[in-house]
């Protein structure tokens, strides 16, 4: 008998590689935003990595932290973009 998954399946991780690819975007957000890896580039990653793997507590803070990163860079961004026009 089968037994049937009401939500999707999220993979179990080893916990190496998530950390791996937060050490990387953590790194990336760092950088200056270019043209073609834009905040929402960066935004979809973060959420397709919450939302494929479970992740350990540290990992969701990390997570976490990384997209306030992001939404403080935007709102910073904002007001100097505003003066640009």
């Amino acid at each position: 008998m089968a037994i049937q998954q009401t939500e999707p399946a999220r993979r179990t991780y080893a916990l190496h590689l998530v950390d791996a690819d937060l050490d990387h975007l953590e790194r990336a957000i760092r950088e200056p935003e270019n043209r073609m890896l834009t905040a929402q580039y960066w935004r979809q990653r973060i959420l397709s990595i919450r939302r494929q793997f479970e992740l350990t507590r540290e990992q969701r803070a990390r997570a976490e932290a990384l997209l306030e990163s992001l939404s403080q860079r935007q709102r910073n961004a904002r007001p100097a973009m505003a003066g640009l026009r």
